[in-house]
């Protein structure tokens, strides 16, 4: 039977023993508009449709009409559908298409497992507004994993928002060039033995946090270790440095030792300032010494 088969009974054979479009689109759990589709489509004419343009189908078409919906149901595309229907039908051609389909949906898989494990990082930074509520910005200690970060320096001491957005921005576009979203946060690293010089700016920069292991070509990617951190959170830009030397000095207080750099981490930034606070929310993070 070819698929094109099916209007050559003429306008006035009788519909006895056959079934109603409607009847027929129940059978196979599809609608009505469906078999009108695959019948504009070359898909599956029906075998006589009246003078009212009323269509009807014969027992015969059941088998194809049931194949049609098993491969649409995997996915397939109708235009391969149309394409295996034609002619002498091939089995091989059929497992070819379906390969090409599981593959497909294992690729897919693959990038909505990144981007749950994305949102689910994402959505961790925005729990961090019970802390803003609170207004708490008492310094505590706590373990922070590893984390690797693309990093784009500052241009200038003298910095100010347009030119932080700017240094941002690049580091944000490496990240989007490589396939991820910035869905860890990003904020700025500070080299916490330039605090107290005339150039506490010097080796400052832009980072964003990279949300899976990847390699970012062109990018200046930085290790942020695993370790004990006191951190704190703060209202300020992130070349603001008071926060910075607050936590120092708390950690002075209590014989803490700091190693390595200061990671200013914005949490919040200006699309959530306010009337009282026109800064970013943000939480320093700097590494303790503990051997």
């Amino acid at each position: 039977m070819q698929v094109t088969q099916g209007r050559g009974m003429g306008r006035g054979a009788k519909t006895d023993g056959l079934i109603k479009i409607s009847d027929m689109a129940a059978m196979v759990r599809v609608s009505r508009q469906t078999l009108i589709l695959y019948d504009k489509n070359g898909l599956l004419h029906p075998a006589y449709v009246n003078d009212a343009g009323y269509r009807y189908y014969s027992v015969d078409q059941l088998p194809y009409l049931r194949f049609i919906c098993l491969l649409k149901s995997t996915g397939v595309p109708l235009a391969q559908i149309r394409e295996l229907m034609r002619g002498r039908r091939d089995p091989r051609a059929v497992a070819a298409v379906l390969g090409e389909r599981a593959s497909d949906i294992r690729r897919e898989v693959a990038r909505l497992s990144l981007q749950a494990e994305e949102i689910d990082q994402l959505s961790e930074l925005f729990l961090h507004a019970e802390a803003r509520e609170l207004g708490d910005d008492l310094p505590q200690v706590q373990w922070i994993d590893a984390r690797r970060a693309i990093y784009v320096p500052f241009p200038t001491q003298e910095m100010d928002p347009g030119k932080l957005h700017l240094a941002l921005m690049q580091a944000w576009g490496q990240l989007l060039d490589a396939g991820m979203i910035p869905s860890r946060g990003f904020g700025s690293v500070v080299r916490v033995a330039a605090l107290g010089s005339e150039t506490p700016l010097v080796g400052a920069g832009s980072i964003v946090v990279l949300p899976h292991d990847r390699e970012v070509p062109g990018a200046t990617v930085i290790d942020i270790p695993a370790g004990v951190y006191a951190t704190m959170y703060h209202y300020a830009m992130p070349y603001d440095l008071a926060g910075e030397r607050r936590l120092l000095a708390w950690m002075a207080e209590r014989g803490l030792e700091p190693e390595g750099d200061a990671i200013d981490r914005c949490l919040f930034d200006t699309v959530f300032h306010t009337e009282e606070h026109a800064a970013d929310f943000s939480r320093v993070e700097i590494k303790v010494r503990t051997a």
